[in-house]
């Protein structure tokens, strides 16, 4: 049987003493005078003034640039426009004047020859019978009512040019007044106010369709240049 344990009165139960722990040093804080932090804060605000000035100026610039390209080009369209329509204007009454001015000029060719319908042969026969003089003959096709009267006007322009040849005058139903055709050993003349129409009908075409082709050309936009990668 063990023996109990005596109490040790040599052994100290008080309350160990706490140890002494410094104090960690207050953090400092930065201090600096009124007036340099009312300057710093104002520089701040100048700074932040200029930045957001500045940002503001550079959208404004851009949206400026924008709209003024998007209002060139949407005027450049509307003077296109407009030449367009004042070329197409002015086409469209030179092609009335033309028009106009061909009729004119047949009505006023058809009256003449209904009251002068030999004046044009005799002109033409007169013009003929002088470098063909030395012809051996000469055959005049006129319509078959002018017979007779061209022949009375030409029996004085034949003395008068000496033609020496032999003139015949036939008449035809199918050549219209103030037509004839002129025939000689080795050639020829063939006046037909129809088909004189259809060449000049066929020119004003041919000048009118050259002038509408040069009017597109100039309204037409020009070609970018090709970037050789040079």
């Amino acid at each position: 049987m063990t023996n109990p344990s005596k109490f040790l009165f040599d052994m100290d139960f008080s309350e160990p003493v706490e140890p002494e722990v410094e104090a960690a040093p207050e953090p400092q804080i930065p201090m600096i005078p009124v007036s340099e932090h009312q300057a710093l804060v104002e520089a701040a605000r100048k700074k932040g003034f200029e930045q957001g000035r500045a940002e503001a100026l550079k959208d404004l610039q851009e949206t400026q640039e924008k709209i003024l390209t998007d209002e060139v080009g949407r005027l450049s369209g509307a003077v296109v426009q407009v030449l367009q329509t004042i070329d197409d204007a002015v086409n469209a009454q030179e092609r009335d004047a033309v028009g106009l001015a061909f009729l004119v000029a047949r009505r006023l060719c058809a009256h003449l020859i209904a009251r002068q319908p030999l004046a044009e042969v005799v002109a033409l026969v007169s013009e003929c019978l002088g470098p063909l003089r030395r012809a051996p003959h000469l055959v005049i096709r006129v319509a078959l009512r002018d017979v007779e009267n061209l022949k009375k006007r030409l029996d004085p322009i034949i003395r008068e040019k000496g033609f020496d040849g032999r003139l015949v005058i036939l008449g035809e139903d199918d050549i219209g007044p103030g037509d004839c055709h002129i025939e000689w050993a080795d050639g020829g003349i063939l006046r037909d106010r129809k088909e004189l129409d259809k060449q000049i009908d066929t020119s004003i075409r041919a000048y009118l369709a050259a002038r509408a082709a040069k009017a597109a050309s100039k309204t037409a936009p020009a070609a970018e240049p090709k970037d050789t990668g040079q």
